[in-house]
């Protein structure tokens, strides 16, 4: 589920409207940051013995890329719906 709604953006981050975009930009930042830590983890523990560890990483890494993905659709949904 997508919104545009910047009003909730603005509420849930406890900003003003006017400085919606910029949290959610900082926002994304945040999560491309952990998304390339989580990347860099796995990539160390490529080759360690316990498979359940890897999977998860693997599932956190993937998660976190939807994450991304999904505040890049909102930003662009308010950015139109501004413009």
């Amino acid at each position: 589920m997508y919104t545009a709604d910047s009003t909730a953006w603005a509420e849930a981050f406890g900003v003003h409207h006017g400085f919606v975009d910029r949290a959610l930009q900082q926002r994304l930042r945040r999560l491309q940051d952990m998304e390339e830590e989580l990347r860099a983890l796995y990539a160390a523990f490529r080759d360690a013995p316990d498979d359940e560890l890897l999977l998860s990483i693997r599932s956190a890494t993937r998660s976190m890329t939807q994450a991304v993905e999904c505040l890049q659709i909102a930003i662009r949904q308010i950015s139109r719906g501004s413009a």
